[in-house]
């Protein structure tokens, strides 16, 4: 018994020796990053934007559909891409500073190259639009080769497999996997990319909103972490590269976020909107190499269902409309708050505060270990909603469309109405039952 007791004593004594391993414990040796991603955009956004204004790359003001009253400058984006830039290439040279308590060991970081041209690629095509202007296929290629980098590095391509092993299919070959994944990941980036592009319409909207965003991934990244020292065998290299991800995006945004927000004083444009969207949609895919990747891809399109949402209402409705998908219109989801009577601020906290649910409910159910047929009944259930209400909004839309025409025509019809006839039936030169001003003047002497 006394053997025993002291046992248990000893065992206690180790427990308490043991060092505490949490949620930030597991990120804290990666915070280099966010601080060096966030110290690099802060800096460099004004500089853009004296760039900007130098050379004339600002957005005019069409009293539109846009909310600002005088040129706003260009170029945020830029700014965006490089703090990201600098914060994931720094594991390149330094290792990740451990926490102290020997629990996580970090060392060099190789980040996967090819994101990195992805993101390259997208930022300039984005660039191109903001200064010169180009067509939305040319557009559309960038966010392909963006989609080709991801692919090379088998980003995302796991999903396939997954989905493959999820559904009992039968074993595919190899090349067909790699096919199926490909358009995935394809769709994923057009999707995201424009999703990210569409929300941009309000002061610090979309930066917001990706910030809010990442922060939930992040902390997907971290429960992923956390498992794996449970279960060695599910560890990944990918484990290190999804937070320094995270965070690198994290610091970019908040960086550039105070002279984003209203008023703005610079714009991150295509630049910044694209870029934004590709990297949330990389991270997203980044998941999918994971041990239930298809789980934590589909609680990760929760914390992006705000982008998501807006751009499927925006779809249904110009599809409704007859327009065509890329066409411009001032029905979105911050458009709706504005003339519900918001301020631009009150609007976008409206939105911030919608994203915040999103992220704190897809990282939830990853916390609380929920099994995928109840992460995807919320995520059916989530989206159901968002078609519905589309489908709805797309009828009103129409039916508003249509009456305002009946009544342009009724108008119109109106106005060439045949005169009025006079008292024996005929109708006076100027359309009305009383003589003109001309027929009561004298006659003229006889010719």
């Amino acid at each position: 018994m006394i053997q025993t007791l002291a046992q248990l004593e000893r065992h206690a004594q180790d427990a308490d020796a043991a060092p505490t391993v949490n949620l930030l414990s597991v990120i804290a040796p990666y915070m280099g990053v966010f601080f060096a991603a966030f110290f690099v955009a802060i800096i460099l956004t004004p500089i853009m934007r004296w760039a900007a204004t130098r050379n004339g790359v600002v957005d005019w003001p069409d009293l539109k559909r846009k909310n600002h009253v005088q040129p706003v400058a260009y170029l945020g984006g830029v700014a965006i891409f490089l703090g990201w830039l600098v914060g994931v290439t720094l594991c390149y040279f330094i290792a990740p500073q451990p926490n102290g308590d020997g629990a996580i060991t970090a060392s060099l970081i190789n980040f996967p190259m090819s994101i990195i041209l992805g993101a390259a690629a997208i930022t300039l095509t984005g660039l191109f639009d903001d200064v010169y202007g180009i067509s939305p296929r040319v557009k559309v290629g960038g966010q392909l080769f963006g989609a080709a980098a991801l692919a090379n590095e088998a980003v995302g391509l796991q999903l396939i497999e997954s989905s493959i092993q999820l559904m009992g299919l039968p074993e595919m070959p190899g090349w067909v996997v790699y096919l199926l994944g490909t358009a995935v990941i394809a769709v994923f980036v057009l999707g995201g990319c424009n999703a990210t592009n569409l929300l941009d319409g309000l002061d610090g909207l979309a930066a917001g909103v990706t910030a809010i965003a990442a922060l939930g991934f992040l902390v997907i990244a971290g429960i992923i972490v956390l498992r794996t020292l449970d279960s060695p065998g599910d560890a990944s290299a990918w484990d290190p590269i999804r937070i320094v991800m995270c965070l690198a995006i994290l610091g970019a945004v908040l960086g550039f976020l105070p002279y984003n927000f209203n008023p703005a004083t610079i714009f991150m444009g295509d630049a910044g909107s694209l870029l934004l969207g590709y990297l949330s949609v990389a991270t997203i895919l980044m998941f999918a190499g994971t041990s239930n990747g298809i789980v934590i891809v589909t609680a990760a399109l929760i914390v992006f269902a705000l982008p998501i949402a807006d751009t499927a209402l925006a779809i249904f409705r110009r599809k409704m409309q007859g327009k065509p998908i890329f066409s411009p219109d001032c029905h979105h989801i911050h458009h709706l708050l504005r003339r519900s009577g918001m301020s631009v601020k009150q609007a976008t906290l409206t939105l911030y505060a919608f994203s915040g649910f999103f992220a704190v409910t897809g990282a939830s159910l990853v916390w609380a270990e929920v099994r995928w047929r109840y992460i995807l009944a919320v995520f059916v259930v989530l989206y159901g909603f968002i078609i519905v209400t589309a489908y709805k909004y797309g009828q009103l839309q129409q039916l508003q469309q249509e009456q305002r025409a009946q009544q342009a025509d009724a108008d119109d019809a109106s106005t060439i109405a045949p005169p009025s006839a006079g008292r024996n039936g005929h109708a006076h030169p100027n359309g009305s039952d009383k003589p003109s001003d001309a027929s009561k003047m004298p006659a003229g002497p006889p010719v």
